[in-house]
């Protein structure tokens, strides 16, 4: 199972910036999570900055440079939904669904207003809501990629998209879009293989934080052992979902206005 893998490198203790002005620095479980993410899908890796976008953006990380946690809150925050399948109509077009809708949406005018009064408040919300459930967007990240998983029986599709671009029209990134599938199970390994990996870090990292004579910068060695357990709960409940999901989507409703909108698009 090579297909599908979370790939993380935490920071030194000694290369993670504090949050805070000075004389009033600290340093909290977040901010010891920080460090590199990239995401390898088959042949291709999600979260890997170009060439040109390194040399333009002088960068001298290769991957996604930020708190792994935001990661973690946002995908794993998911799993509620993702864990129950889409019927295989929508499955067949999800790699395309998001840009269809949006076609949708521009071909009943221009006027926000009514745009919105149609499609969010009545007919569009229900269509569009079971694919916001199972995506995430990386808004902390310049031009970040949004990602979806959608599960339909045995197996998923992994699908992610960035539309921004340099002043010569290419991406920042090395696979700025693309749709991948690999079975479901496989899918959930790789999930509980990255956290595994992910908790024996931070606990080494915890660890060195609680030995580490951090001066005058503020640092709850007591709230840090803490947090890091209960960090693991949440996220470790978030997992279950993937297994023991019990959300019942109006599939019937949905299925209803996305053929309105094949018929209309």
């Amino acid at each position: 199972m090579g297909s599908f893998k979370i790939n993380f490198k935490l920071q030194k203790l000694n290369k993670i910036k504090p949050f805070g002005k000075k004389g009033g620095y600290s340093l909290g479980w977040f901010g010891l999570t920080d460090g590199l993410l990239w995401i390898s899908v088959g042949g291709q890796t999600i979260y890997e900055y170009g060439k040109e976008a390194r040399k333009r953006f002088h960068r001298c990380k290769k991957y996604n440079d930020y708190y792994l946690a935001r990661f973690l809150e946002d995908f794993f925050k998911t799993f509620r939904y993702v864990g129950e399948p889409i019927p295989e109509k929508l499955y067949d077009n999800v790699e395309n669904f998001a840009l269809r809708a949006e076609k949708w949406l521009d071909s009943y005018g221009d006027e926000a207003d009514e745009i919105y009064e149609k499609f969010y408040s009545e007919e569009f919300f229900p269509l569009y809501e079971w694919y916001s459930q199972r995506s995430f967007d990386s808004a902390h990240l310049l031009g970040g990629p949004d990602i979806g998983c959608f599960r339909c029986e045995n197996k998923i599709k992994i699908v992610w998209q960035s539309d921004y671009a340099l002043d010569n029209g290419k991406s920042i990134w090395t696979a700025p879009h693309g749709c991948f599938e690999l079975p479901y199970n496989d899918f959930v390994w790789a999930v509980e293989a990255f956290f595994e990996d992910f908790c024996a870090e931070m606990d080494m990292q915890i660890e060195n934080a609680l030995k580490k004579n951090w001066k005058k910068l503020l640092v709850d060695k007591q709230k840090l052992v803490k947090e890091n357990g209960s960090r693991r709960s949440e996220f470790l409940q978030c997992i279950s979902l993937l297994k023991t999901n019990k959300t019942v989507t109006d599939w019937e409703k949905i299925i209803a206005i996305y053929q309105k909108m094949t018929e209309e698009v």
